[in-house]
């Protein structure tokens, strides 16, 4: 298979203190000795915003993810409708004061240009929380197996709360009714890269999504 086209790689990132914000190993416990030492510095809670640049060997999208994507437009793309090889990508990663923001950006070879934004926060379970476009929420399972950091969907739902009054509900979807079960890898492959692998699994049809790639940081923050 033929490596994505990457963006020019310098390894420079704006460090700049911006207080507790991924929580990742608060999550982890102990886990967290378990990870190489470059990927408790990405998640470290202290980390600053970083562009990260490189691409996705393969984007893949069954006729039932294609649906899912489309209809997930109407509501701030929580996910790509596309699919194809070798595209080129790079993943902005930046703290805000309820969470860390993640954009992807995918350089499709047409010109189009598609941005998914997630919000990884803390919930008040003291569980990581996956917020998606139009208050869809995903709380997430994270555990480390051989030195790579697994994050695991538990469902989806809505998060109806009303201002900061504390007051709301949480809509769950039916497993049917989503796009299946997100299960991320986050794995290093040293010299500063890393591969990032998204798989959603269906409960009945199968796979709906499937992305490989990898990604190093790069002085290309905008």
């Amino acid at each position: 298979m033929d490596q994505a086209h990457t963006l020019p790689q310098t390894l420079t990132r704006d460090r700049r203190a911006q207080g507790a914000r991924h929580g990742l190993r608060s999550v982890l416990g102990a886990a967290w000795g378990q990870l190489p030492a470059a990927v408790r510095e990405r998640f470290a809670d202290t980390a600053g915003t970083v562009t990260y640049a490189g691409g996705y060997e393969v984007v893949r999208a069954s006729r039932l993810g294609r649906v899912f994507g489309w209809l997930g437009m109407f509501f701030g793309m929580p996910v790509t409708p596309r699919g194809g090889a070798n595209v080129e990508a790079r993943v902005i990663v930046r703290p805000e004061a309820a969470g860390v923001i993640w954009d992807r950006e995918y350089l499709w070879t047409d010109g189009a240009r598609h941005v998914v934004r997630s919000t990884k926060v803390i919930g008040d379970d003291a569980r990581l929380v996956e917020r998606l476009p139009a208050r869809l929420c995903m709380p997430l399972h994270v555990y480390v197996e051989g030195g790579v950091l697994h994050f695991v969907s538990l469902g989806y739902y809505f998060d109806l709360r009303f201002g900061d009054l504390g007051f709301g509900l949480k809509l769950w979807l039916p497993q049917w009714l989503t796009p299946g079960v997100t299960h991320v890898e986050h794995i290093d492959l040293e010299h500063d890269w890393f591969r990032f692998t998204m798989t959603v699994t269906h409960p009945l049809f199968g796979e709906t999504f499937f992305q490989t790639g990898r990604f190093c940081a790069a002085e290309d923050a905008p």
